[in-house]
C-alpha cells in the first residue's frame, strides 16, 4: 500500500500533467496566430525602413501600421474566445480530478467520504467562475488591452528612433506578454479550482477530515512563501489561497491517522548555500542567516480583485521593518 507521501506526490503529478497539457495547447495556438501576424509586421518594418526619421504621425498613417493593428486585434479576439473555452474546460476537469483524488486518497487507508459533492455544485459556488466575475471581465478586455499595449510600444519606439530590428523586438516582447497573460489566467483559475474543490470536499466530511497539509513542489522554482508553508497542517476553516501560477495543493489530514511531512524549512536546509541564495535571494538570505527574521515570516498575503486573499512572499524591506523602496517613475 502506498504511503501518504507517495500518494501526495502522485496526485501532485496528476494535476501538474493537466496543467502542462493545457499550457502546451495555449502555446501551440498562440504560436499559430503569431506566425500569421509576422508578415504584417515585416511589411510595416519595410515601409518604415524606407522613411527618413519617420514621425509617429507618419507611421500611424501608414496602411501597413493600420493593417497590423487591425489584424492583431482580430487574432487576439479569436484567441480570447479560445482561452475562455480552455478555462471553462480545465476548471471543470480540475474540480473532477480534485474530488476523485480526495476519495482515492482516503480509500487507500480504508476510509470513505460519507458526503460526496458533485462537480457542478463546486463550480457553482466559486465566485471567480461566475459569469459576472472579475475573471471574465478581465478576459473580455484581453484583445483590446494587448492591442493597445502594442500600439503604445510601437509609438514609443518611433518616438525614440528605434531601428527596424528593435521595432521587431518590441513586437515580439509585447506579443509574448499576451501569451504570458493568457497562460497565467488559465493556469491560476484551473489550480485555484482544484484546491477549492478539494477544500469543499474536506468541509463536507469533517467527521473524517479534520484539516489539510500544505504541499508545494519543493523545487528550485518554488516561491519562498509557498515553501515556508510546505508540510504545515491547517484546519478546514482556512483555505490554501495560492498566488498567481501557484502549483501548491492541499492534502487531506485524517483525524484517526496522519503521517508527518518534512517542512519546507527542513527541506531548504538540505540545499547548498549557493542553492539557498539562488532561491531566496542573496540579500534576503544574509538577513535570514543573521537572525533578522524567521523562515515562516517569508509568507504573507495580499488582496486580488479576482481571487480575493492570496498567498504572497513578504519583501525584504517589510521583513526588516523598513520603508518601501521608492520606485522610479
Amino acid at each position: 500500500m502506498p504511503t501518504a507521501t507517495e500518494l501526495a506526490i502522485a496526485f501532485k503529478k496528476a494535476i501538474d500533467r493537466q496543467d502542462a497539457a493545457a499550457l502546451s495547447r495555449l502555446v501551440k495556438t498562440y504560436r499559430e496566430l503569431y506566425t500569421r501576424l509576422l508578415p504584417k509586421m515585416d511589411s510595416l518594418i519595410l515601409a518604415m525602413s524606407k522613411m527618413d526619421k519617420p514621425t509617429t504621425g507618419q507611421v500611424h498613417r501608414l496602411a501597413q501600421y493600420k493593417s497590423l493593428l487591425n489584424s492583431v486585434e482580430e487574432e487576439l479576439a479569436k484567441y480570447q474566445a479560445y482561452v475562455e473555452i480552455e478555462i471553462r474546460a480545465e476548471t471543470r476537469a480540475a474540480a473532477e480530478l480534485a474530488l476523485k483524488q480526495t476519495n482515492a486518497y482516503l480509500a487507500n487507508f480504508g476510509l470513505a467520504m460519507p458526503q460526496r459533492i458533485n462537480t457542478d455544485a463546486v463550480l457553482n459556488m466559486l465566485g471567480y467562475l461566475q459569469e459576472d466575475s472579475p475573471l471574465w471581465k478581465r478576459l473580455s478586455l484581453y484583445s483590446a488591452d494587448n492591442t493597445a499595449k502594442l500600439a503604445d510600444a510601437l509609438t514609443e519606439g518611433v518616438a525614440f528612433g528605434y531601428n527596424p530590428t528593435k521595432v521587431a523586438k518590441t513586437f515580439e516582447r509585447i506579443m509574448g506578454g499576451g501569451l504570458t497573460d493568457a497562460m497565467r489566467m488559465t493556469r491560476t483559475s484551473m489550480l485555484h479550482t482544484y484546491r477549492d474543490a478539494s477544500h469543499a470536499q474536506f468541509i463536507a466530511n469533517q467527521d473524517v477530515v479534520d484539516g489539510w497539509t500544505w504541499w508545494s513542489s519543493k523545487d528550485a522554482s518554488t516561491c519562498m512563501s509557498c515553501l515556508a508553508n510546505h508540510g504545515k497542517v491547517y484546519p478546514n476553516t482556512e483555505r490554501l489561497n495560492g498566488h498567481y501560477n501557484c502549483r501548491c495543493v492541499a492534502i487531506p489530514h485524517v483525524k484517526i491517522w496522519s503521517e508527518p511531512e518534512q517542512t519546507g524549512e527542513e527541506w531548504f536546509s538540505t540545499l547548498s548555500e549557493a542553492q539557498q541564495k539562488e532561491m531566496m535571494g542573496a540579500q534576503t538570505w544574509d538577513a535570514w542567516k543573521g537572525g533578522a527574521f524567521k523562515f515562516d515570516e517569508l509568507s504573507g498575503h495580499r488582496h486580488d480583485d479576482v481571487y480575493g486573499d492570496m498567498n504572497a512572499r513578504v519583501p525584504l524591506w517589510e521583513l526588516l521593518g523598513a520603508e518601501p523602496p521608492i520606485r522610479n517613475k
